[in-house]
């Protein structure tokens, strides 16, 4: 296709990516954060030669979102990624309408990497694959006497039209036309809302191997067991009359798992869970019992294709593809608000992160998190280590203190790093028992357990972790 007398590469956004550039604004700037805490301090030379080397195997990510007649798409640029020291708030705004400019960067703080990205350019699982390659590019920089072997150990083993494809249009088809979805009357959140519309993070790191123990002892997977938790998280600030509408969970599915695909586009989809409080048990092990189910009757291909089909065909629909852009992106914010309704908040976890065995010494922890325009849980997991960061437009952190305590309550210990938004800095909060002689174990942060407290350290930044 040639543009502006010049030829150059072009690609349409898939399926679920088209909503994003419709949808994005103050409120949500669409971006999500993918980071790597090390040992040691970055050293941004060699964290620049890694991302060089980086964008080589993912070029596809070296391109700019453009407005089409009828669509918006993806061209190929010249710009390359230049590696700064972190210096605004976690997941500003990457995407403007107007300028020609990349959709993610990169950059650091002391011992931290972060990755952040325009969610119409991957998904958690597409950015993932990007953020270990320049993990291992990076390690192998800074310790090549130790890190030996190749970056395909990281990457999926895959052409570059296969990273490049639409799974969306592969794997589309009539399937699922009969089945039908819930849809929710779901409680929404009524907390004061932050200033300027800053997103307020809490994050909390905690031992794989407790939570999965726990979890266990319910005869429940992690994901069944968290998602529990959240629920009751939720349900536990909620009136006996807001207890009349479902507390409903948007969980985001890997459709790579489902249908064969090593796309680095996005290539997702979602589930609805919900759980009517009112006439349903409160307690934690009933809520895990339905929850289990719903799972298990969810999870299927059958129904996971259903949905995908479902939005799919609105997509392919003869009357919406001749609709110019302009009146497709305001039908898709009239569709995201009558959707947003029927949910309460948001559960992602992209899973356990492996990396090469000498590659693991040099690494404590990964984290990931998402603008929302409400509230959002994001985990991930490496070794024993694993992150469940809150994102919310809410000043208060009731749900995440909920949350944090009914996981101290079954023995699980977790560090707590708060993002005060309205402050414009980072203090940490902790959950404890009223014990003697507890005493800081890292950067002000206790390991802890019991009821929720502010700590005595008030501006403990989280850059310091």
């Amino acid at each position: 296709m040639t543009m502006h007398g010049r030829r150059r590469n072009w690609r349409s956004l898939e399926n679920t990516a088209k909503i994003f550039p419709a949808t994005s604004g103050k409120k949500d700037e669409r971006v999500f954060r993918i980071s790597c805490q090390l040992k040691e301090n970055v050293d941004p030379v060699k964290l620049q030669k890694a991302l060089d080397l980086c964008v080589e195997d993912f070029c596809l990510f070296l391109c700019v979102l453009r407005v089409g007649m009828f669509w918006n798409y993806l061209e190929e640029t010249h710009l390359r990624p230049v590696v700064r020291e972190e210096s605004q708030p976690p997941c500003s705004q990457i995407y403007f309408r107007d300028q020609k400019n990349l959709l993610f960067e990169v950059t650091y703080y002391k011992k931290r990497i972060n990755f952040e990205t325009y969610h119409a350019l991957t998904d958690g699982t597409g950015a993932m694959q990007f953020v270990k390659s320049l993990v291992f590019y990076y390690l192998k920089e800074q310790y090549p006497e130790k890190i030996q072997g190749s970056p395909q150990q990281v990457q999926f083993d895959a052409t570059k039209a296969e990273l490049s494809e639409d799974s969306f249009e592969k794997y589309y088809s009539d399937q699922g036309k009969g089945i039908k979805i819930p849809k929710y009357k779901a409680h929404q959140l009524k907390y004061r809302k932050t200033e300027y519309n800053t997103i307020h993070l809490t994050e909390g790191i905690m031992s794989v191997k407790e939570l999965l123990s726990t979890a266990k002892s319910y005869g429940a997977t992690l994901s069944v067991y968290l998602t529990a938790v959240y629920l009751c998280a939720i349900a536990k600030d909620m009136s006996e009359k807001q207890k009349k509408k479902t507390v409903a969970l948007m969980i985001p599915v890997n459709l790579r798992n489902y249908f064969p695909s090593e796309s680095v586009r996005n290539f997702f989809g979602w589930i609805d869970i919900g759980y009517d409080f009112s006439k349903q048990s409160n307690e934690l092990e009933d809520v895990i019992a339905f929850t289990a189910k719903f799972f298990k009757e969810e999870l299927t291909p059958e129904r996971i294709a259903a949905r995908m089909n479902g939005f799919m065909r609105m997509e392919k629909n003869p009357f919406m593809r001749i609709l110019p852009l302009p009146v497709k992106l305001w039908g898709m914010q009239i569709g995201a608000m009558v959707s947003s309704a029927n949910g309460t908040a948001v559960f992602s976890n992209v899973g356990k992160i492996l990396m090469p065995e000498e590659c693991r010494e040099y690494i404590d922890w990964f984290d990931f998190y998402t603008t929302t325009p409400k509230m959002e849980i994001c985990a991930c997991s490496f070794e024993d280590n694993l992150s469940i960061s809150f994102t919310s437009c809410y000043a208060e952190s009731t749900v995440e203190k909920n949350f944090f305590r009914m996981l101290t309550e079954k023995g699980t210990e977790v560090r707590i790093i708060s993002w005060n938004a309205e402050r414009g800095n980072l203090i940490c909060s902790i959950a404890s028992v009223a014990e003697p002689g507890l005493k800081p174990r890292r950067n002000g942060v206790l390991f802890v357990r019991g009821f929720w407290r502010e700590s005595p350290i008030r501006k403990v930044k989280c850059f310091l972790m």
